[in-house]
């Protein structure tokens, strides 16, 4: 694998992270933990690095917030007494 098969961009799942968090009311180290991502990574998409955005995530990554199940995270929120 080369290195441009390893990133993707990062922009389309920033906008799938920030949906959720506004959505289920989580907050992203919530996310963070049930989607089995590292949580500097999401914080890093989330709020930039040195004031700039990421622009590009390990396409591993990108998978995990793609299976990031809606649903589940709103049932995770009620247990947890969340509200968006």
């Amino acid at each position: 694998m080369n290195d441009h098969d390893y990133w993707v961009q990062a922009a389309p799942f920033r906008a799938l992270l920030v949906r959720l968090i506004d959505v289920t009311g989580l907050p992203w180290p919530e996310l963070a933990d049930h989607g089995r991502l590292p949580p500097q990574l999401v914080h890093r998409l989330l709020c930039g690095r040195d004031g700039r955005r990421v622009s590009r995530i390990p396409r591993e990554c990108a998978r995990r917030i793609l299976a990031l199940d809606e649903r589940r995270l709103l049932r995770l929120a009620r247990q947890l007494g969340v509200f968006a």
